[in-house]
């Protein structure tokens, strides 16, 4: 018996007593114990042992002989405790047997509940369906904080350690904070899985991994199972659980349907089953690894109680390098395509400009054999240059140099075509690649289109020279014949 509330009961009656009952759930203990004797204590003694009592939690103490009531009593309010013994020790009977029902009622504060008898409240947890516990959990871990079950025995040295729940004496732990962590666990199962219990109880298997066991079997094995239920609903399939059986569906090599009592789960599973599960959400493609580790555990779970050998996270492991090895290959493979495909953009690139050059350097030549043709004929006809160009020749010149003109605007509408097609013929390569590669990896292979934003940089640059080079030749050949001209 817990000796803060046995000193309490000690005040009451002699050492000769008979526990008729101690029961200890999350939010109250109850004891009631028989005595041939009653004693009456006072107020000073009683505060003496009731500073032993959490102040947190309120006693109340109920008097009975003959199931008759003689007396109540409670801390909380501004009860007497005088006024209480004098109305029941004039009320007591020494021939009949009295009954002390002791009843202490535990209050939450920042999440801490004391534990007064701590094997009766493991009892009380292990009686509990999955379904009830979890609702006491949740009913009393809050905002992403620690739960702390206080032991008020400081005796006891077992202590359970989650990373959301203590089971223990000592004070002073600082755990991780889960919050943000389900959140993102519980998005990201919405995709993969699908179980009847997170639409409520949104825990994740860090909840209720033991970090720290506490030896006491009992309680061990609890939060084993409830860590193992929580790594299968996050890697198998669909998972329904109702009351204290297990519905699931698991795809992988082999399809699995089975329903069987939550109590036949292979304990010794669970931290398989939670090494699996932290490695397939803990970075990386959840498709890919989900899909392996269903696949491989469809091959060695025992359908009647999920037992697996720890072989099979090995096997796992193993898989997935051969998968990487593979997937290694293909994205070289299609690093090499989108490579081919930048040296062809670039090749585009390259003919833009080299077609808007090739344009100039004909019209040029077009127009300067024109007019190397009219001088030499001007030599051979009159024998010098005297008299420059006539009206017709110099109309002709003119409207050559105009045709030139006409050219070039042609060929610069052309270019804002074709620049247009080559973005768009750069843009689709990167949507393509979209279902095979991460957008960020394209990012990075693409250089962050540097390369691409270079390109347009170099035809804008080298077609912008080119233009000008255009007008001014263009310019340069019309003051020529219009100063050679000689009506």
């Amino acid at each position: 018996m817990s000796s803060i509330l046995q000193n309490i009961i000690s005040l009451f009656c002699s050492s000769k007593v008979d526990i008729r009952k101690i029961k200890e759930e999350y939010d109250q203990v109850e004891i009631i114990i028989t005595s041939q004797d009653c004693l009456f204590p006072n107020a000073s003694d009683f505060a003496v042992n009731l500073k032993n009592l959490n102040d947190r939690d309120i006693l109340h103490i109920s008097i009975r002989q003959d199931d008759e009531i003689l007396e109540n009593f409670s801390t909380s309010g501004n009860n007497s405790f005088d006024e209480f013994v004098s109305k029941y020790s004039k009320k007591y009977n020494r021939q009949i047997p009295i009954e002390i029902k002791l009843t202490v009622v535990k209050e939450t504060q920042t999440q801490i509940i004391s534990v007064y008898y701590f094997d009766q409240f493991i009892e009380y947890l292990k009686s509990l369906s999955v379904v009830f516990f979890l609702s006491v959990i949740k009913k009393n871990l809050k905002n992403g904080e620690i739960l702390f079950f206080e032991l008020q025995d400081k005796s006891i040295t077992d202590e359970l350690i989650t990373n959301s729940i203590i089971i223990s004496a000592q004070k002073g732990f600082k755990q991780q904070n889960l919050s943000a962590k389900r959140l993102e666990r519980n998005s990201q199962i919405r995709t993969v899985c699908n179980c009847n219990l997170l639409p409520k109880y949104d825990f994740i298997p860090e909840d209720f991994y033991p970090i720290k066991e506490s030896g006491n079997s009992n309680l061990d094995n609890l939060f084993k199972l409830i860590s193992t239920i929580y790594s299968v609903i996050f890697l198998f399939d669909i998972v329904n659980i109702e009351t204290d059986n297990i519905d699931f569906k698991l795809n992988g090599y082999k399809t699995i349907f089975k329903n069987f009592k939550l109590s036949s789960i292979d304990i010794p599973s669970f931290d398989y089953y939670f090494k699996i599960y932290d490695w397939v959400y803990e970075g990386g493609s959840i498709i890919d690894k989900i899909g392996l580790a269903r696949n491989i555990i469809s091959l060695n779970v025992d359908q009647n109680d999920l037992k697996i050998p720890e072989t099979t996270f090995h096997a796992i492991q193993s898989g997935f390098k051969i998968y990487q090895k593979e997937n290694i290959k293909q994205y070289i493979e299609i690093r090499n395509k989108i490579s081919d495909q930048l040296i062809e953009i670039q090749n585009k690139a390259d003919k833009i400009v080299e077609d808007f050059i090739n344009d100039f350097k004909r019209s040029l030549f077009t127009f300067v054999s024109f007019f190397a043709s009219v001088l030499v004929l001007k030599v051979v006809s009159k024998g010098d240059l005297t008299g420059g160009f006539s009206k017709g020749v110099t109309y002709l010149s003119i409207g050559f140099l105009l045709i030139s003109l006409i050219i070039m605007f042609f060929r610069l509408g052309e270019i804002k075509k074709q620049k247009k097609r080559y973005k768009d013929f750069y843009l689709n390569m990167k949507n393509r690649y979209l279902d095979l590669l991460d957008k960020s990896d394209i990012e990075r292979i693409l250089n962050k289109d540097h390369d691409f934003k270079e390109n347009l940089k170099y035809i804008n640059c080298r077609v912008k020279n080119y233009v000008w080079i255009w007008s001014l030749s263009t310019l340069v050949l019309f003051i020529a014949v219009v100063c050679l001209y000689n009506p």
